[in-house]
């Protein structure tokens, strides 16, 4: 069958608005993807400030000292008296630091 000219202008209003709408969805879709991919990015943070002092050769040795001479004192005593975290106390008394 062919189209007339009406026919055929009707038929590309028809598109032309169905195309419109599909573009407006597209824009849509993409500003939806958009907001998901900045969620991926990691959000800058600022870092806890450092309770512990520096673990210095003077502090080693106290530690050391405080261990040896106190076998019943807990790594949580000593690194108390010391005012540094349990693990280096640890990493210390085990020739890590």
């Amino acid at each position: 069958m062919k189209l007339t000219i009406p026919q055929i202008r009707d038929l590309i209003s028809e598109l032309t608005d169905e195309g419109v709408k599909l573009s407006r969805r597209q824009y849509e879709i993409n500003l939806r993807i958009n907001a998901l991919m900045q969620e991926t990015y990691r959000r800058t943070y600022s870092r806890a400030p450092v309770k512990s002092k520096r673990i210095t050769a003077d502090v080693r040795a106290s530690v050391r000292h405080m261990a040896g001479n106190n076998p019943d004192m807990t790594h949580q005593d000593i690194a108390e008296a010391h005012n540094i975290n349990i693990g280096r106390i640890s990493e210390i008394l085990h020739g890590k630091r």
